[in-house]
Order: structure tokens, then sequence, then C-alpha cells
């Protein structure tokens, strides 16, 4: 239960994954997609894998036409998050996915930092690359996020199927984001072991890391990430949807806070995977975590917020 007034905040969290099967039909209604009605929505939100997922995101990010449906969905993910008193969130949008489905994505990003929506949230924007499609996608996404840094954009992420691209191809990325001075935020260890979390850590200097949860399988890496202060958005939810943790397993995100890793719970695709903070609480709770070491979570994502030092430090008061 979270304590009388206090916020939570969420570092880990994707737009077009945020719409939920009555927004998929209001967007497939304006479109008259074929397909997508009230009897066949529900199998776009029940996954059978990570393949599966995919495939379901990629259906539900095409009913995304416009720069005007980006901006739709954002006031709605805003006012739920509202409601579950967060007070900062950092949403990770799309770009190449978005081209993908027929939306173009410089006026799509530009519409969203236009929005700028006001209110009990504050957010920023990370762009995030497809790790698996061509590196000039990669490439023109980076200058995408360069582009609109100081509009609303705090940071550049490397998504995508991380078996099919490991961090070791990236060398070059997290050289051009060190030069560009653009934070790089690494999805690693979802689908893969404790190898790719410290490939995240050696060759793309990762300092937050989506999901990790890979490094639960090695006492020594799980020291290391304490010791080095690497921050993990930990998603169980989702990791359980997509198969990362088999269903009926303790999740391990206990063993990486009895490790003392600094770990944040987030939703990842909260429409998608049809989830709050406050159901990701409650997985935390059976996986092992006491209040404490919920509040503690709360305040290590404040801490890793991409935000000024005063800032952070201020919202982790608030948490």
């Amino acid at each position: 239960m979270l304590r009388r007034g206090r916020k939570r905040v969420e570092l880990h969290l994707h737009l077009e994954g945020a719409a939920t099967p009555r927004d998929a039909l209001f967007l497939a209604s304006k479109y008259h997609s074929s397909g997508i009605d009230e009897k066949t929505v529900g199998e776009l939100y029940a996954h059978h894998g990570l393949g599966d997922f995919l495939r379901h995101f990629g259906t539900v990010a095409s009913l995304l036409r416009e720069p005007g449906d980006l901006v739709w969905l954002l006031g709605k993910l805003l006012r739920r998050l509202a409601s579950q008193r967060v007070a900062y969130a950092e949403i990770r949008v799309s770009p190449s996915v978005w081209e993908r489905h027929g939306l173009e994505p410089e006026p799509g990003l530009k519409a969203l930092c236009a929005a700028r929506f006001k209110g009990a949230v504050l957010y920023q924007f990370i762009v995030d690359g497809v790790r698996q499609w061509d590196r000039p996608l990669l490439e023109r996404d980076l200058g995408l996020a360069l582009q609109f840094r100081k509009q609303g954009v705090a940071g550049f992420g490397l998504g995508g199927d991380e078996a099919a691209a490991p961090a070791r191809l990236f060398a070059w990325l997290a050289a051009a984001c060190r030069e560009e001075r653009m934070p790089l935020l690494v999805h690693a260890g979802e689908a893969l072991g404790p190898e790719e979390v410290a490939g995240a850590v050696d060759i793309l200097g990762a300092k937050r890391i989506g999901h990790g949860i890979g490094a639960a399988g090695d006492p020594v890496l799980m020291r290391r990430l304490a010791g080095e202060a690497i921050h993990l958005e930990v998603c169980p939810s989702s990791n359980y949807a997509t198969g990362a943790v088999p269903m009926g397993t303790p999740h391990p995100v206990g063993l990486l806070v009895k490790h003392r890793v600094a770990v944040s719970l987030s939703t990842d695709d909260p429409g998608l995977f049809c989830t709050s903070l406050a159901r990701e609480e409650r997985i935390a709770r059976r996986a092992g975590l006491s209040e404490a070491d919920i509040t503690r979570c709360n305040e290590a994502a404040a801490r890793a917020a991409l935000l000024a030092p005063k800032e952070r430090e201020a919202l982790a008061g608030m948490v």
C-alpha cells in the first residue's frame, strides 16, 4: 500500500503499448480497421511468448495513423498515471515503428513534444530505437532525439530483440551518444542472461538498464551492479507475459533486491499487459519485497530519473 500522500515514479513505459483494449477499439473504429472488433480485440492482449507480444505490439501501433493519435493516446496515458499517483514518468516512443505503419516520424515526435500536457504528472520522452532493424534507422532516430532534446526528449533508448542484436554490436551507438552527451538507456537481460547485462555495462557504458533480470543468474554480477550503482528498470508483468520469467515461479526482483541492486518497478506496456504500478508492486511483494523495499524502489527510480540533481532530490522527497 502506497503511504498516504506519497507519489510514484515510472521510468520504463512505452507509449504505443499503453493503448488499452478500449483504446484499440476506438482507433480501429476511427479508421475502419478490419479484423479488430469487440470479439477479436482480446486476442491482441493475450500473449504467449515474446514473439507473440511483439506482433501484438506492432498491430496496436499500426492503429496510430496520425500525429494527433499519438497526442490523444498520450493524454489518456497521463490521466491514468495521475490516477495512480505518479509524479514523474519517462515515456518511450518508437518513431521507426510508427514509420513502418505509415506515420511519419518527425511530425509525430514534433506533435508529442508540442503538446506538453500540464497537470499532475511531469514527464519526458525517450526516443527508442529498434536494435534488430537497419543501422540507418537507429542513426535517424538518434538524430530525432537530438533534434527534440530541448523540447521534451531526455534520452535515447536501445530497444527491440536483444537475442537478434546483442549489445556488442552497438559500441558505435554508445560512442555517438557519449559525443553528444545524450543518455543511452539499454534494454538488456530480458530474454538473455547475465552476459548480456554485463555487455550493456562493459561495452555500452550503460548506467540504466531496461529489465536486467538476467543478472539474477550471477551473484558476482549482482554484487558488481550494486557496487557500481547500475539501475535496473524491472517490469514484472511484462516478464511473465513474454515468457522471460515462467508463470508460477517467483520473479527474480526479490533476488536482485536481496543483493542490494538498485531496482525500480515499471509497467513497460501497461495497456497491452493490462497492468498498473500498483499491480507491479503486488507482484513484487509476492517475490519477497517488503513495504520498505518498495519504497526504496520508488526512491531509486526518482534518483535515476533524467533530471537535474536538485530536481531528482525533490522528486525523491515526494515518493
